[in-house]
């Protein structure tokens, strides 16, 4: 039961965190502090439940290790009780749907190289710029700009999207992307979670508008 343990504390946790920023920070202007803030209540909130405080000195949760050494004697015994089955059922089913969203993840890590390898690719200011004419494009991953060949660039439009994409790939945005993706994908229960990774890319937003329009 530690396990569950552990989730109630990660989603306690990133729940408190979370309602410090929609009552403290969301509708400030600081979007940069509300975007490291955020990403650091996602870790924090995986982090801090494995830990416990006592007269000011850090240790590692000895619940962790006593959940270990559980998983270990259940692999060695025979005689499974109902406290095991009830958690075999329970881990089967939390593992079986992390592993598809990670599925899912992956397949997405996957179109992107199929279409890097579809479409040519040119090198514009240290990215790898590729013409195509996917519907959903402009759209940014790490290094890479996927253009649409229907906006051209010498234009008003073109120019501002592209201002914007740039300054998706200069300030990272990707990393903060698949460190959410891959959190949501193994711990799908946290409602909070989505909320954060919702906010952050409206923050992602903020910051490329903020940025291309100066």
């Amino acid at each position: 039961m530690e396990i569950l343990i552990y989730f109630g504390k990660v989603i306690l946790t990133s729940g408190v965190m979370f309602l410090y920023y929609r009552l403290f920070l969301k509708d400030k202007t600081f979007h940069h502090y509300n975007r490291f803030y955020l990403l650091a209540a996602s870790l924090i909130s995986l982090v801090l439940p494995l830990l416990k405080v006592s007269y000011f000195t850090l240790e590692v949760n000895s619940d962790m290790y006593l959940l270990i050494k559980k998983l270990q004697n259940f692999n060695s015994t025979n005689t499974p009780n109902h406290d095991y089955i009830y958690i075999s059922i329970i881990a089967f089913v939390f593992g079986l749907v992390a592993v598809f969203f990670l599925t899912k993840l992956i397949f997405g890590l996957v179109k992107i190289q199929l279409l890097k390898n579809k479409f040519q690719k040119e090198y514009f200011e240290g990215i790898s710029f590729y013409q195509t004419n996917l519907e959903d494009a402009p759209f940014s991953f790490f290094k890479n700009l996927f253009w649409k060949d229907s906006i051209l660039i010498q234009s008003d439009l073109g120019r501002q999207i592209l201002k914007h994409e740039m300054v998706h790939i200069e300030q990272k945005h990707s990393w903060d992307k698949i460190f959410l993706e891959i959190t949501t994908s193994l711990f799908w229960f946290n409602p909070f979670f989505y909320l954060i990774k919702k906010e952050i890319n409206l923050i992602h937003e903020y910051l490329a508008d903020h940025k291309a329009l100066k």
